[in-house]
């Protein structure tokens, strides 16, 4: 998986909690907790929750967090197969800097898409 910087944040697993997807993209980005959880408005005891797992995450949480860290809200989601989606989805032949606007508006949507299914949000 692939920061916005193009850095290869390593997330593997299907297991993996999204405690400990928001600590690896937090180790990743260099972030202290503090940083992190100032980010999101919490006190430190809230964000050890957040990372152990025991207290989920807000969506507002998880997408500030993903701007601190500079990933997708879907890395830490743990929705890998949005990038695999888009890579099928954005095929035209349109000039590459067009093609790269394109792409980060459908990598947002299919991100949203991913996030409001998994929350039980059905589709209209």
């Amino acid at each position: 998986m692939l920061n916005r910087e193009g850095k290869v944040i390593h997330m593997s697993g299907e297991m993996i909690s999204m405690g400990q997807r928001i600590r690896a993209a937090s180790e990743a980005a260099g972030a202290s907790q503090e940083e992190a959880r100032r980010a999101i408005g919490v006190s430190q005891p809230t964000y050890s929750r957040l990372e152990a797992g025991t207290r989920p995450v807000a969506g507002d949480e998880l997408v500030a967090l993903a701007d601190r860290f500079g990933v997708r809200a879907s890395t830490i989601a743990g929705l890998a197969d949005v990038e695999a989606r888009v890579c099928y989805a954005a095929r035209t032949d349109v000039p590459t800097s067009t093609m790269a606007a394109m792409r980060e508006r459908l990598f947002d949507y299919l991100e949203l898409d991913a996030y409001l299914t998994d929350q039980g949000v059905p589709a209209r």
